[in-house]
């Protein structure tokens, strides 16, 4: 495993916006790191723009094109291609600050006995998309939630031997399962170090996950339910145990299932 960060970027017709992404990989101040794409099944003009930027030679980019199969499927492709010591996924329609890749390598050495790092995430035009007030400096990812007072969007950065370790299910006919199911199973490994410090902007566009939450959950009842169980399993409070409660049976009406376990 190289020393520096894979910034691993799952796509699905995004060739509209990854320039931006790009421009933003271009400008770092510290080049240890790869961009891992890998393509979702776009029939855009992905493929041809990518290929073209590695003709650039301006960073090193790595390529790979998939049937698709849902953004999950392409982070268990991203953790397996990986070849740096840490992982952080940035989506297609987000920017890296240029002191990101420093930043990040930096706090890492200070840190390294972490299982990884919880960085803040604004908008593009650079309002707040999270916030973080507390003096605590590692927490697992679900306590800095639902302990320590985290709100908002975070950027996430782990071990990539450790998102090698741990995949997100497979249910037939279903392309999506909730992303905070593979982080509360990567939480049983130990804390990451929390900062206030943003390094991230995002966007959210007409055609993201996070606008068409409810459709998407619609479609993917398994998935949901498998995130569902697990996070059940992980409640401590009781306020949460009755909210989480609540979603699993929503999830059994979604399946048509009237089992209550």
């Amino acid at each position: 495993m190289e020393r520096g960060l894979t910034i691993f970027t799952p796509t699905y017709n995004r060739a509209y916006c990854l320039p931006a992404l790009y421009h933003s990989l271009c400008a770092q101040t510290d080049s240890a790191f790869e961009w891992l794409v890998v393509d979702d099944g776009s029939t855009d003009d992905t493929r041809n723009l990518i290929e073209c930027w590695k003709q650039e030679g301006r960073i090193r980019i790595r390529y790979f094109w998939q049937e698709n199969a849902g953004k999950a499927q392409a982070h268990n492709r991203g953790g397996e291609l990986a070849r740096m010591e840490l992982f952080a996924c940035v989506d297609s329609d987000d920017v890296l600050k240029p002191n990101a890749v420093t930043d990040i390598l930096l706090l890492w050495k200070q840190h390294s006995d972490q299982v990884g790092m919880i960085f803040l995430k604004e908008r593009l035009d650079g309002t707040p998309m999270a916030y973080w007030g507390n003096k605590t400096q590692y927490c697992t990812l679900y306590d800095a939630y639902r302990k320590y007072g985290l709100r908002g969007e975070a950027m996430l950065v782990y071990r990539t031997a450790l998102i090698r370790k741990y995949k997100f299910p497979t249910f037939e006919g279903e392309k999506f399962i909730q992303e905070s199911y593979l982080y509360d199973r990567l939480d049983q490994e130990g804390t990451l170090y929390i900062t206030d410090k943003s390094l991230y902007r995002a966007e959210y566009l007409e055609d993201g996950y996070t606008r068409n939450s409810n459709k998407i959950f619609r479609e993917n009842p398994h998935g949901y339910q498998a995130y569902i169980v697990q996070r059940l399993k992980l409640d401590k409070k009781l306020k949460y145990k009755i909210l989480d409660t609540i979603l699993y049976i929503g999830s059994k009406r979604l399946l048509k299932d009237h089992r209550m376990i």
